[in-house]
């Protein structure tokens, strides 16, 4: 999902269950420094909970430290291009998170996708005690400072701590490259198909073709950005070509990865991925050039290749009601936004929905009017609203044919008609069951507050 550090940890402190946050771990090869400083550390401060932060030194900058009871920072001597790989760890009693790969840690602005794990009070996935190894093994490797290589333990003794409070068997591995290359994880092929997703940054070709050569696809896919220009698709593609692997592009909506791996397989109907942030190279480190770090996740099917003829036609349908109607519709990170006069924005978040829907694809719609605005979400048969300050609450819709959008939300009221479940405020954690519908498009509800502007609103 696209995630930020900062907005996992809005997420922990909008819990209703009061759980506390003990341990905040940050870990990157290039952090962002002022951000984390300025932004970061006070989030996880004012919930009471000690951080650390563990970082690469720019290249031709010393190695530095700073250690005091209430946070830790080590910018360790940088021993390649991607020395640290991504990781986001949340420790509380009884509750866990841990984000894996994604990008330059610290960022929020810029939103990359990540691997999001979790564990609680009902099981926690036996995937974090393999994160605790790869932390054992961090500290025990230089050049880690020994306050430092101490945080990393003690995370690790929580981690296997709570695994063993409540082990929950879960699909999701996390992946290293202490008993050999982390390649050697991927399962052995043939798998029906390969996708790698643009731009394949430090993809440097031994890599490419190990990871060809481990899985055997029948067919390999390049996954490109909508917003990519054709003659940047077609120079991926050579480079592929170049090194002896035939790809078929396939266009993806932004956000696509929401697994955020670059490394995707699909076999017996199912589909898989490695999260590896953007160091594909990292698949054949050995572990004495660099300790790696990854999540194998289970991935949803890419979105079927849409008829230009078809695309422009439906385009042209959805320009020309917007226009005449007086409002500005654009696409940003997965979610159309339309925005004009209107006093009552549900209708029309409802309407757009059913004008840009692609056959059972997810819609996300944010309509914002001089007062109020809504936010609805469209997965067939389920649709969820979000509305300020009319109804102030998220609410859980079951739309199936012949109901749309429209005719469950068209006319001025809040309908009741197939409704599922009410949860407010917005500002809180919804129900569980809101909160497990957005999990499987990938996200959750601080992240689409936070595209909508709510959170940066007064309460």
């Amino acid at each position: 999902m696209s995630v930020s550090p900062l907005a996992l940890l809005r997420e922990w402190s909008s819990r209703t269950d009061g759980a506390a946050l003990r341990g905040f771990l940050l870990i990157g090869s290039e952090p962002d420094l002022p951000e984390v400083e300025r932004n970061v550390v006070p989030a996880a401060r004012e919930m009471e909970a000690s951080v650390a932060v563990l970082g690469a030194a720019a290249p031709g900058t010393e190695p530095a430290a700073v250690f005091r009871p209430e946070r830790s920072l080590a910018l360790i001597e940088r021993s390649g291009p991607d020395p640290l790989p991504e990781l986001v760890l949340l420790v509380g009693d009884e509750h866990v998170v841990a984000a894996f790969g994604g990008g330059a840690p610290g960022l929020d602005l810029d939103r990359r996708p990540w691997s999001v794990l979790r564990g609680g009070p009902e099981g926690v996935p036996w995937a974090f005690a393999d994160l605790g190894s790869w932390l054992r093994e961090r500290a025990a490797t230089g050049p880690v400072p020994a306050p430092m290589a101490a945080h990393l333990n003690g995370f690790a003794d929580r981690l296997e701590d709570l695994v063993l409070s409540c082990p929950l068997e879960d699909p999701t591995r996390v992946a290293h490259n202490i008993d050999g290359p982390l390649i050697d994880r991927l399962p052995e092929g043939p798998v029906d198909e390969l996708c790698l997703y643009a731009p394949l940054r430090g993809a440097d070709p031994e890599a490419l073709r190990a990871l060809v050569g481990r899985l055997s696809p029948v067919s390999v896919v390049l996954g490109a950005p909508d917003d990519w220009p054709v003659e940047d698709v077609e120079a991926a593609l050579r480079s592929l070509e170049e090194i002896g692997i035939r790809a078929e592009p396939r266009r993806v909506p932004d956000g696509v990865p929401r697994h955020g791996g670059l490394v995707e397989w699909a076999v017996d109907g199912g589909r898989s991925a490695l999260t590896v942030g953007s160091h594909p190279r990292s698949l054949v480190r050995p572990a004495e050039a660099g300790l790696v770090l990854g999540a194998i996740v289970a991935a949803d099917p890419p979105r079927a290749p849409v008829s230009p003829v078809a695309e422009e036609g439906r385009e042209s349908e959805v320009a020309a009601e917007v226009e005449a109607s007086g409002w500005t519709l654009e696409v940003d990170s997965g979610i159309h936004h339309v925005r004009g006069n209107f006093t009552n924005p549900v209708p029309v978040a409802a309407r757009i929905a059913e004008l840009v829907a692609e056959g059972d694809a997810p819609v996300m719609v944010h309509a914002q009017g001089p007062k109020a605005w809504a936010l609805l979400v469209w997965s067939r048969p389920t649709m969820l609203l979000a509305s300020a300050p009319r109804g102030s609450a998220w609410r859980l819709y079951s739309v199936r044919p012949p109901a749309t959008p429209s005719s469950r939300l068209g006319g001025e009221g809040l309908s009741q008609v197939g409704l599922v479940r009410t949860s407010a405020p917005l500002h809180r954690a919804p129900h569980r069951d809101i909160i497990a519908f957005l999990d499987t498009l990938g996200t959750d509800h601080i992240t689409l507050l936070e595209k909508v502007g709510f959170l940066g609103k007064t309460l």
